[in-house]
């Protein structure tokens, strides 16, 4: 008998729980950046909007309209187009966009006798997160000023309790 823990990043949009799991956290993460000081100052501005990551994502796009979405219903904002040279400038950087898969819990191994698994597990709690984290800085070229959001982390879950015989969620995510 063995105890253990395993920690596995995903595809971010590999099935359907996956890409609920992270456009919710991206909305939630998006309501929580607007709520910020930073942000709700610039009430009614137009805006040039940048949205950044490590390397290209398969979400930025969706992600840059969404956010662009929400400053017009959150604060009445406008998003430049190209050829404006807007006073503000805003650029949301993002440090992780995806899902995680965690076990953690009690296993037996199956020497061979369990078809592919090396192991089955007595009693575990599989957690499948959905994350987006990050922040924004706004610049104001009028001023020069440049301030800094806090980090904003958004985190939704999906986990279940995980037997030999029966699995059983802890939470769902919203129908």
């Amino acid at each position: 008998m063995a105890g253990c823990s395993t920690r596995e990043v995903v595809d971010p949009l590999a099935g359907s729980t996956a890409q609920r799991l992270v456009t919710y956290s991206l909305d939630q993460f998006i309501d929580e950046l607007m709520a910020q000081p930073e942000i709700a100052e610039m009430q009614g501005e137009t805006v040039r909007l940048g949205v950044h990551f490590l390397s290209e994502h398969p979400l930025m796009e969706y992600a840059t309209r969404l956010i662009g979405a929400q400053m017009r219903l959150t604060h009445d904002m406008t998003v430049a187009t190209p050829d404006e040279s807007p006073g503000l400038e805003l650029d949301v950087f993002f440090n992780s966009i995806g899902t995680d898969n965690d076990d953690f819990g009690l296993s037996v191994p199956t020497f061979g006798f369990g078809g592919s698994a090396d192991s089955v597990n007595l009693l575990a709690l599989d957690m499948y997160h959905g994350i987006t984290e990050g922040y924004a800085i706004v610049t104001s070229a009028d001023s020069g000023s440049i301030q800094k959001t806090d980090r904003v982390l958004a985190r939704i879950r999906r986990d279940n309790v995980s037997t030999p015989v029966i699995d059983f969620p802890l939470n769902q995510l919203e129908d």
